[in-house]
């Protein structure tokens, strides 16, 4: 308020700035008077009743702790997305290299060879199964619940 007051006796000693700003200057008085007349009886109220400050902080500590949260989750989703798309651009470099290099029959060759090999295992592992739950079924019926002999 006081650098109002001395800006104000600043433009009172220069006539012309100060019709030129009256009109504006008184304007801005007002304002700042009608704010005052606001603002002051609630930081009275907050001030007389501690409840009323608790609970207005608790509010503000919350907000700021939902932005912070907001942040956060704005932040790793956007690290998911840059992984994402890294590995959805890098894999069709990869694949054009792959067929740059090997040609689409050694391409088809590739695939069919790692085809068997996965067919292989997965049979191989089948028939592990298959061996497992006979052995269950048998040990159940020998000696009953649950042992081998």
């Amino acid at each position: 308020m006081e650098d109002i007051q001395d800006w104000a006796a600043q433009l009172l000693g220069n006539h012309a700035a100060l019709q030129t700003y009256t009109p504006y200057l008184r304007q801005f008085y007002s304002i700042v008077t009608t704010a005052q007349s606001y603002i002051y009886p609630l930081i009275d109220k907050i001030t007389h009743k501690p409840d009323i400050a608790t609970i207005a902080l608790l509010l503000v500590i919350l907000f700021i702790s939902l932005k912070l949260l907001d942040l956060l989750w704005q932040t790793v989703l956007f690290w998911l997305r840059l992984a994402r798309r890294v590995v959805f651009w890098g894999g069709l470099v990869m694949l054009g290299l792959w067929l740059y290099t090997r040609g689409p029959e050694g391409v088809w060759a590739d695939v069919q060879y790692w085809v068997d090999v996965w067919g292989q295992e997965k049979e191989y592992w089948k028939d592990k199964d298959r061996i497992a739950r006979m052995a269950r079924q048998g040990g159940k019926m020998k000696g009953g619940a649950g042992s081998w002999f």
